[in-house]
């Protein structure tokens, strides 16, 4: 699928419809790892906002932040990681300042996490207790109005014989039919932000659609927000309102998805689009094999201390000034930013 393609399937986005105040607020939101006796960046001065009912999508390699992002958002990390500076205000609160009682008011019930692995799910309870303690422990309400809501809820995200798939343990149902469980524990609250990591990449073609499809008509009915994470700039463009591209710890762009798709700034958004699957994109060896697209070399080794861009090694437009200073990141208009020194002078 080329550029042109990617955009025609993507929803006009105009930066002048997003209301004044954002539901989420980030604000050079940095993480640290530590590996035995060495720690390095994780997350590098992280910055966007979220608007009610906004998909924002987050798309970039294996590796490059977007699971530690959706992890720092709701202080998730494991032990050996940390958040060294930064603000997250949902709602105006700052949810780093929260202790866990106040924390554990806000997971679920405001903002809910999808992961990609469905085998989060406790195998030894029946999927529908699963999620009727989700919305029990929210809302009150009787065993019997929860299961009712769950089995309703069920049968809205595609789960035929929903009194049957209520009672099966997760070992009894496919891996499809987890993942859409996976979802009702995160939707069944109705909360305001969902953070979807990877929600469909496991799936088949026809269960992803489906899901994306009940994600726009979440958001259409309730005004729920995604942050939603994906290495596909496929599927995102069918969903996103807004792209953020992600590169070693840093958003390298930012920008409504149509803009970004049919005109992207930086060297790594073009290589990451034009690796996207598309009939034609193949080239042949000199041996009449064929070869994929593909970006190439390696992202930098994070215990690296870079003096220049991060991108440098494997970038197309690379000038001298590349290897020795590092890019901020530039607005090119109000509704565009760019972390790329080819723009600096602008």
């Amino acid at each position: 699928m080329n550029r042109q393609a990617l955009t025609s399937l993507s929803p006009v986005f105009n930066p002048t419809d997003q209301p004044a105040e954002s539901l989420l607020r980030v604000r050079d939101l940095t993480a640290r790892y530590r590996l035995e006796d060495q720690e390095f960046t994780a997350l590098d001065r992280v910055s966007f906002d979220i608007a009610p009912g906004e998909i924002v999508g987050v798309l970039g390699e294996s590796g490059c932040g977007k699971t530690t992002t959706a992890l720092s958002l709701l202080r998730l990390l494991p032990d050996t990681a940390r958040v060294t500076c930064g603000s997250v205000r949902f709602r105006g609160r700052d949810l780093l300042s929260l202790d866990e009682s106040q924390l554990r008011e806000v997971r679920g019930a405001e903002i809910a996490i999808i992961f990609q692995d469905s085998g989060v799910l406790n195998p030894v309870m029946r999927v529908g207790t699963l999620v009727s303690e989700v919305l029990r422990a929210h809302q009150e309400c009787s065993a019997r109005q929860a299961r009712e809501e769950v089995e309703a809820f069920f049968a809205a995200i595609g789960l035929g014989e929903s009194a049957r798939i209520y009672e099966a343990y997760p070992h009894q149902l496919s891996g499809g039919q987890c993942q859409r469980i996976a979802i009702a524990q995160a939707l069944i609250c109705k909360p305001r932000l969902v953070i979807a990591d990877e929600p469909t990449a496991s799936l088949d073609a026809n269960t992803a659609s489906d899901i994306l499809g009940f994600v726009k008509r979440l958001k259409e009915s309730s005004d729920t927000s995604f942050l939603f994470i994906s290495h596909d700039p496929a599927t995102l463009a069918t969903i996103a309102d807004r792209i953020l591209v992600m590169y070693a710890g840093q958003i390298v762009e930012d920008g409504p998805l149509d803009e970004v798709y049919s005109r992207p700034l930086h060297p790594y958004t073009q290589a990451l689009l034009q690796c996207a699957p598309q009939p034609m994109a193949t080239k042949f060896s000199a041996r009449g094999k064929r070869m994929l697209p593909c970006i190439p070399g390696n992202p930098p080794d994070p215990l690296e201390e870079l003096r220049g861009c991060s991108f440098s090694d494997r970038c197309a437009d690379r000038m001298k000034v590349c290897d020795s200073q590092k890019p901020g990141q530039i607005e090119t208009s109000v509704c565009r930013s760019v972390r790329c020194l080819k723009y600096e002078d602008r």
